[in-house]
């Protein structure tokens, strides 16, 4: 039976993600596979919203030389919440720069 949105809403909101960590391949269900070394950020999530949860803004992660982001880990300080792959092709840092995350969604889907 799948859950109401409302209920899902309350469900997201329980939990408090402070950083994102970014990832050059699969994270895997321990969310340490692939780790990029440094690529982390502190992040705050918007209250949940049609039975999700995004970004409260824009985050702006370092990214060391030759490093390709194509995955990212939601943390709640050593818990990790939620993984996935970026919606967009991997990219890989020629030069070390800074990578925008503008969205890392969180939500429960209907099973």
């Amino acid at each position: 039976m799948p859950l109401t949105t409302a209920t899902k809403n309350i469900m997201l909101d329980a939990i408090t993600p402070d950083s994102i960590k970014l990832h050059s391949g699969d994270p895997t269900a321990a969310g340490t596979a692939n780790e990029i070394s440094g690529a982390t950020a502190a992040c705050t999530y918007a209250a949940a919203a049609s039975g999700e949860r995004d970004l409260s803004a824009t985050l702006e992660i370092d990214v060391p030389l030759g490093a390709t982001v194509s995955h990212y880990t939601v943390w709640q300080g050593e818990t990790l919440r939620a993984y996935h792959q970026f919606d967009s092709n991997p990219e890989t840092y020629a030069n070390a720069g800074k990578a925008k995350v503008t969205s890392a969604k969180i939500s429960l889907p209907d099973v």
